[in-house]
């Protein structure tokens, strides 16, 4: 057994130098250092997943669309009415008039699924789930890489770069991973993980890591993520498993346990760790075991090298093999789920610009490109700027496909993972999917939803409805309304607020939150009727 002071994380070691990272035991932490913990126990670490997709977003299929018994719809889109009214209000419109969202059980969808990308099969699911609707990015913004994650004045570099008069910042991942309470210490792994089927990634870092909250095209620069999933294991587990990237020595064990297992039975048997700690070491090794099990039947995954994934080529961006994109995407995946039960990263992001449409009989890939000309079926972008009606089924049927094959085996895992309280991986983690866009090039009702508490935080199982459908629609393309909702900003501060950040972590301005948060480059044809007195607070009736 050996305890890093440093890190103040223990380890088990054994054959080969194999090193196997435990989980927080108290009884074994020197004298001084449990005298300050006490008696208490440690709290279970929060995890953040940011998963991306791109333009052309179905908004309607991410919606219910089929009202049970008890439910209308409305009229312009045939959406169903959430008819719950919110406890809180969102705020007050320039005449004054106080207005709310709305909310509905997401059980109550159940018996035909939620909606036509989110169907029956993330149904176990829907008690960890909120669908949003209305969450808008203020600023009048176009194609881009950060929006999601709060860089909202910046458009794609080829189409229209900074929004003139927005402030251009790093995203939250990276404002999190900066944060004493999400990293008390620093991680095996990287702080945030960045993984996708293109090399730019849709975060922005800042330049000066000690100076988060900079602002300006010279303070930040794109994120790059990992496109080969070995290559990505290596990087973030290359420190826990330290000689086993090269597939280890010959006659000795492949499996984990019986690397380690006399440092296993010396800790299990030795007078100084707790009955408690015993059994919390006894459930995690048991864990990884039965998670090796699975990665030798059925391509699941274990905190062992023996799960370490092939290289995948994914290729150019119209490179869509369904097979490859598939693999690709699974492997992901698997190893967010590894990372997160190794504990070597606590924030990861997944940018999918490829997905599979299955099609009836026909089963094809589409690729995203930020070339809109290159015409084709296989391309996401021009598909979308064609929206014709087999273009709109099948974005339909793509945005299926990442709900059911990349969503829902990540919520799949991390449920499967327990935490030292009873509780999930998932419950303790914050798993978002959202959109760069909504409806044609608009940024109102960014499609997004969401999967775990992060530890409680947020009441889930809900769809919850942010627009005032008493405001006027001001226009509506590609079956979107422009229509007021709330601002995108203040999912942000929600998110940060989830995770344990304090106000003075994010904001450059007091009670401003993040990001920009004026609607500038919109003009008077726009919604823009919003409450800007309350940008900085989390949103309304989402916490426990």
């Amino acid at each position: 057994m050996r305890f890093d002071r440093f890190s103040r994380r223990l380890f088990l070691t054994g054959a080969g130098g194999t090193v196997l990272a435990l989980p927080w035991l108290s009884s074994l932490l020197p004298r001084s250092i449990r005298r300050e913990v006490g008696a208490q126990p440690a709290s279970i670490p929060k995890r953040f997943v940011a998963i991306k997709t791109y333009s052309g977003a179905p908004v309607l299929d991410w919606y219910p669309r089929q009202a049970p018994p008890g439910y209308s719809t409305h009229g312009v889109d045939g959406t169903v009415v959430a008819s719950q009214r919110l406890a809180e209000p969102t705020g007050r419109h320039r005449n004054g008039n106080q207005y709310y969202g709305h909310s509905a059980p997401l059980s109550d969808f159940a018996a035909t699924g939620v909606s036509n990308v989110f169907t029956e099969r993330l149904n176990p699911h829907l008690d960890q789930m909120i669908l949003f609707r209305g969450l808008d990015f203020m600023p009048g913004i176009n194609h881009n890489h950060g929006g999601y994650l709060g860089n909202l004045g910046l458009n794609t570099d080829g189409l229209g770069g900074a929004v003139s008069g927005a402030q251009i910042n790093a995203t939250i991942d990276y404002v999190m991973s900066r944060s004493p309470n999400v990293y008390p210490s620093a991680p095996a792994g990287p702080r945030v993980f960045h993984l996708g089927s293109r090399p730019n990634t849709a975060s922005y870092a800042p330049r000066d890591l000690n100076n988060v909250l900079a602002v300006g095209l010279g303070s930040i620069e794109r994120a790059q993520a990992y496109v080969d999933p070995r290559a990505a294991f290596d990087a973030a587990l290359s420190l826990v498993m330290p000689g086993q990237m090269a597939g280890g020595e010959p006659g000795v064990s492949t499996r984990l346990i019986d690397r380690v297992i006399d440092d296993y039975r010396a800790a299990m048997g030795g007078p100084h760790l707790s009955a408690a700690d015993r059994m919390t070491l006894d459930r995690h090794v048991t864990h990884l075991v039965e998670l090796e099990d699975r990665v030798n039947g059925a391509a699941a995954r274990a905190c062992d090298a023996s799960s370490r994934p092939q290289a995948i080529d994914s290729g150019r961006e119209f490179s869509v093999d369904p097979a490859t994109i598939t693999s690709l995407f699974d492997n992901f995946v698997d190893l967010i789920a590894l990372a997160f039960s190794c504990d070597v990263t606590r924030i990861v992001t997944l940018d999918v610009t490829k997905m599979v449409v299955e099609d009836g009989g026909n089963t094809f890939g589409l690729g995203d490109s930020e070339d809109a000309t290159s015409s084709g079926r296989s391309n996401w972008h021009f598909q979308a700027h064609e929206w014709d009606a087999n273009a709109q089924r099948w974005l339909g049927q793509g945005a299926r496909w990442v709900a059911e094959r990349v969503v829902l085996r990540l919520l799949d895992r991390l449920a499967e993972i327990t935490e030292t309280d009873g509780e999930s991986l998932l419950h303790h983690s914050l798993v978002m999917w959202s959109n760069e866009l909504s409806f044609n090039h608009l940024a109102y009702s960014i499609p997004t939803a969401t999967w775990g508490s992060a530890g409680g935080f947020l009441r889930t199982g809900r769809f919850i409805d942010y627009i005032d459908h008493q405001q006027p629609i001001r226009f509506r393309q590609h079956e979107g309304s422009a229509i007021e909702g709330v601002q995108f900003n203040r999912w942000l501060v929600t998110i940060m607020r989830a995770m344990g950040l304090s106000p003075q972590e994010y904001e450059r301005e007091r009670g401003r939150g993040f990001g920009e948060y004026g609607t500038v480059g919109k003009d008077d044809g726009h919604a823009k009727d919003y409450d800007q007195s309350n940008v900085g607070q989390v949103l309304p009736d989402i916490m426990v």
